[in-house]
């Protein structure tokens, strides 16, 4: 039975899924111009690591309780990745 990632690994997976998704939006905004369907579909994909993303901050919260630190993890600088879009 799997017994799920450390905290650490938490931590790692976090940044990078959070530079996954800024790289999306970059290809999207890159994109957006000349080939404005490819640009949709990069921020839908983009848009698309939310759930995952909340589902492993759950798992994360089972492990270690609610900390200030829990919410950075898969979350942390969201503001600043949506201002950029």
């Amino acid at each position: 039975m799997s017994r799920g990632l450390t905290a650490d690994e938490h931590r790692e997976l976090g940044q990078v899924l959070k530079e996954a998704r800024r790289l999306l939006l970059e290809a999207g905004a890159l994109t957006r111009a000349a080939y404005p369907g490819i640009s949709r579909q990069l921020f839908g994909i983009a848009d698309d690591l939310i759930s995952p993303r909340a589902f492993l901050e759950r798992k994360l919260i089972e492990a270690v309780g609610d900390d200030d630190w829990v919410r950075d993890v898969y979350f942390g600088e969201m503001a600043m990745e949506e201002v950029e879009q």
